[in-house]
């Protein structure tokens, strides 16, 4: 397993990066909050750079710089459906749905043609319930509440994508957390020393970090297997698994973040209150850690653990 992500999706993801640096950063959340209006003009100007011509089923290339994509995404925070259009199967946009109850899907508002699919590969069909407006909440600014009719079709392979490639949007929300963070702990002066001098909040930070770094390279490791052509099975299961890790880790890093931050982690002046509401969506829709992990024991029973090595085998 190579690591290190390939040239093109670094170079990808760094052109993504600085455009949306120009644009604002984690202002285009603040902005898109006060008037959701704006967030067709993100949608456009990611089209403007190529994104939405990537297809992750093309190859090993084309998934990893889906998934970096999505990890600069979340490093902003980014409030569109960047995920559900780059995961996309039989639509514009898929969506990660629940298994059962209240359904609530962000930015389904959006003019775009929607599908669901659920944790275990089952396929939707999805309408705005209601007026179709979005919900406004502090934990779900973008949401809207849905209908979902089964549809036909195994889902298992297109669940597997989406959940990584959801997986990775958070992993950059929570390293851009991380990264604010150290920083505010530098700046930051009490006593005459900065924060990050005190043993306490060094410790607190190599936790926040580690958590991040870990993250990271299952994320990678999940990449490889998909791209190694898994069944679907397999493939699920790894992507489930990455799932919980990063929810676990979410809880870890963002309650470091406030903690450090003290009482003004929690102020809209400070990025990291946005990424953190903004995580909310990926953290428990459409299940949180607990049901995810259900879920994923569910299948370990029905289907057992993937033999180790087989993926490894397959490997060119």
């Amino acid at each position: 397993m190579n690591v290190t992500l390939s040239g093109e999706a670094q170079e990808v993801g760094a052109m993504v990066r600085d455009r949306v640096e120009r644009e604002g950063g984690v202002d285009l959340l603040r902005g898109a909050v006060g008037d959701p209006g704006r967030r067709d003009r993100i949608g456009e100007m990611l089209g403007e750079l190529g994104i939405w011509d990537i297809d992750p089923a093309e190859g090993a290339t084309e998934l990893e710089v889906a998934a970096e994509v999505c990890r600069v995404a979340g490093r902003f925070a980014l409030p569109y459906p960047v995920v559900e259009r780059l995961g996309r199967s039989g639509a514009d946009a898929t969506a990660l749905v629940s298994r059962r109850g209240n359904r609530v899907v962000p930015h389904l508002d959006l003019a775009l043609s929607w599908n669901g699919i659920d944790l275990e590969g089952a396929r939707h069909r999805l309408q705005p319930r209601g007026s179709g407006l979005v919900l406004g909440t502090q934990l779900a600014p973008f949401g809207v509440e849905a209908d979902a009719a089964p549809e036909e079709g195994d889902g298992r392979r297109a669940a597997a994508l989406l959940i990584s490639l959801e997986s990775w949007w958070l992993l950059g929300l929570l390293e851009s957390a991380v990264e604010d963070t150290a920083r505010y702990t530098r700046e930051r002066e009490q006593f005459g020393r900065p924060l990050a001098h005190f043993q306490s909040v060094a410790f607190q930070l190599a936790d926040m970090s580690l958590e991040a770094v870990a993250s990271a390279e299952l994320a990678k490791y999940t990449l490889w297997v998909l791209a190694c052509g898994a069944d679907a099975d397999e493939a699920l299961i790894e992507a489930l698994g990455l799932r919980v890790a990063l929810q676990r880790a979410a809880g870890c890093v963002l309650r470091g973040a406030h903690q450090l931050h003290g009482a003004m982690g929690f102020t809209d002046e400070v990025d990291v209150s946005w990424l953190s509401r903004a995580s909310q969506a990926a953290r428990r829709l459409p299940e949180d850690a607990h049901r995810t992990t259900g879920v994923l024991l569910e299948m370990l029973e029905r289907v057992g653990y993937p033999q180790l090595g087989r993926t490894a085998r397959r490997t060119p």
